[in-house]
């Protein structure tokens, strides 16, 4: 393993660690032969003489073919191997039952996190509602999504949970990568993606956005951050706190103030 990687949390990074250590050590070795063979070339048929004259050479079909047949095998190989990898993380007959599902939009240059509210219940979307004040097109006639809660670059999970992530874009094209997950995937604008993921260790973890999205790229950055379960149920009942409070009172904010009572007339 290369030492110098992000620190892998995920239940399934080990194989893509092993995966990519392998492809790095198999191409190192490819480089350090070829410019082997190169430098004796450059030594054993330099030029010693000014009568010296270069001659024409055919080639050998031996090699040819070799040289052909070997770099082929060796793909092959790998595209089997990782094939299972692959399996795992992207297709979604093999996704675990997620324990907690959550949408994300990118939007340059943000991350939205819709969870659902204490219903369990995600909204219904309508991409004609969507805009800058509702990024996901919550529709409000849907009681199911008058409860979501929506924040912005920050995700909470427990440990040890299946988590399916609902992905899209308002925009342009996003990547989510989230380096110490090992997952990494373009969020494409009208098109909703599901990535998985199951994190093993507690602390705060990078989002990243890993697709050139404008001048303010830098900027789309955010923290996943991996609780307890009595942590993270905590942290998700206080959220779901505030955001009734600040629904309420943007409630009584729009109600129209009492009007007087009308003064009754003095009689003479």
């Amino acid at each position: 393993m290369l030492t110098w990687l992000p620190e892998n949390i995920s239940t399934f990074g080990n194989g893509v660690d092993h995966l990519f250590s392998l492809i790095y050590y198999i191409t190192l070795a490819i480089f350090v032969l070829v410019n082997a063979v190169y430098v004796v070339f450059i030594i054993r048929y330099r030029r010693r003489r000014k009568s010296d004259k270069a001659f024409h050479y055919h080639g050998n079909n031996t090699l040819e073919l070799a040289w052909t047949a070997l770099p082929f095998a060796l793909f092959a190989f790998l595209a089997f191997y990782s094939d299972g990898i692959w399996r795992d993380i992207k297709y979604s007959t093999h996704a675990p039952n997620p324990d907690y599902i959550v949408e994300v939009m990118g939007q340059t240059y943000m991350w939205h996190v819709r969870y659902p509210g204490s219903d369990g219940v995600l909204g219904h979307r309508d991409p004609a509602l969507v805009a800058a004040t509702n990024p996901f097109g919550i529709d409000p006639a849907d009681p199911n999504g008058t409860d979501d809660y929506v924040a912005i670059n920050q995700m909470h999970f427990p440990i040890n949970k299946n988590v399916l992530v609902r992905l899209s874009s308002m925009d342009v094209i996003h990547s989510f990568f989230v380096p110490n997950l090992r997952i990494k995937q373009d969020a494409v604008p009208g098109q909703w993606v599901d990535v998985w993921f199951n994190g093993r260790k507690t602390g705060e973890y990078e989002i990243a956005c890993a697709e050139l999205c404008g001048s303010g790229h830098y900027l789309m950055r955010g923290v996943m951050t991996f609780q307890g379960q009595t942590d993270f149920d905590a942290w998700i009942d206080q959220q779901y706190l505030n955001a009734a409070n600040a629904a309420a009172q943007k409630t009584a904010q729009a109600l129209p103030a009492s009007a007087p009572s009308p003064t009754t007339p003095s009689h003479p």
